[in-house]
Parts: structure tokens; C-alpha cells; sequence
């Protein structure tokens, strides 16, 4: 927290009169890079069709593993697993990230009933973040590469399928 702190120029005092805890600003660090991640692959779909924002969607944000510099990072995938350690408020902020990609990417499905495409987008939303997390900790390029052209093949089959 002193890193945390030296780097904002906070002090001890001053932290806590803008947080009341560590979980607080972990809870809005993420809910602003989550905010940041949803208004980018907003903006990645505007004026395409359903079909075409859907693939563009999932060519960003698999890209996230391999673009130097990275200018999109999704807490879901870089956090990963660690989300669960958690406090609850930072967990719900979490969830409601992933339930908004999930809406994002349901309302982009043509040919499908509200549920189906709710189904049809979680599997994919699941899909996109098991990739980039496992693509992440791949030993080589070439297996990180591997992970993600099969998730992408496979959320193809997914879109094509109604």
C-alpha cells in the first residue's frame, strides 16, 4: 500500500479519506478498467452489422495477449482466478463486468431467441476469457497462439449456428 500510495503522492490519511479500505479501491480500479474495456468494444461495434461486431468483439479482445503495449486489458482475464480471493464487493464488481460483455454480445446474435442468444453469448464470453488467461501463462508464443486461434474457431462455429 505505501507503493500504492507514494505513486498516487497519497499519504496514509489522504488514502483513506478517498477509500475506506485496500477492497474499495481494488472494487474501483477494476469497475474503471472494466468501464474503459466496455466502452472500447462498444465503440469496436459501432455502425457493423450483428455479425461483424460480434467478430470484432472477439478479434479485440483476443488480441489483448498479443498487442505490444496492450491497450486493452480485461480484469476477468488478467485477474483471473485470483477474482475469487477477493472481497465480495470486488467480486460483484467482477460479475457485473462479465454480465455486461455477455449482454453486449447477446444483443449482436441474429436469428435467436432472447435466451438462446444469452446462452450462445456466456459461451463465448467464457470462452474469450478461459483463452486470454491460458494464452497468458502459455510456455511459448506458439501455444498461446494455438489457444487463442481455437477459441476463435470455436466462437465462429458458435455465431454461425443459430
Amino acid at each position: 500500500m505505501r507503493d500504492v500510495m507514494a505513486g498516487a503522492s497519497l499519504t496514509p490519511g489522504g488514502f483513506y479519506r478517498h477509500f475506506r479500505s485496500k477492497q474499495q479501491l481494488i472494487a474501483e480500479a477494476s469497475s474503471a478498467a472494466l468501464d474503459r474495456s466496455f466502452a472500447m468494444l462498444v465503440g469496436e461495434t459501432a455502425g457493423k452489422s450483428q455479425a461483424e461486431a460480434v467478430e470484432r468483439i472477439v478479434s479485440v479482445y483476443l488480441a489483448q495477449s498479443q498487442v505490444a503495449g496492450r491497450p486493452y486489458l480485461c480484469p476477468l482475464a488478467m485477474l483471473g482466478a485470483e477474482l475469487r480471493h477477493s472481497d465480495p464487493l470486488v467480486r460483484a464488481v467482477a460479475i457485473n463486468g462479465y454480465q455486461r460483455i455477455v449482454q453486449l454480445i447477446a444483443s449482436r446474435l441474429e436469428n435467436r431467441t432472447k435466451r438462446a442468444a444469452l446462452v450462445a453469448a456466456n459461451g463465448i464470453v467464457c470462452t474469450l476469457v478461459g483463452a486470454v488467461t491460458l494464452a497468458e501463462i502459455a510456455p511459448e508464443p506458439a501455444i498461446a497462439n494455438a489457444i487463442l486461434n481455437n477459441a476463435k474457431a470455436l466462437i465462429t462455429e458458435i455465431v454461425g449456428r443459430p
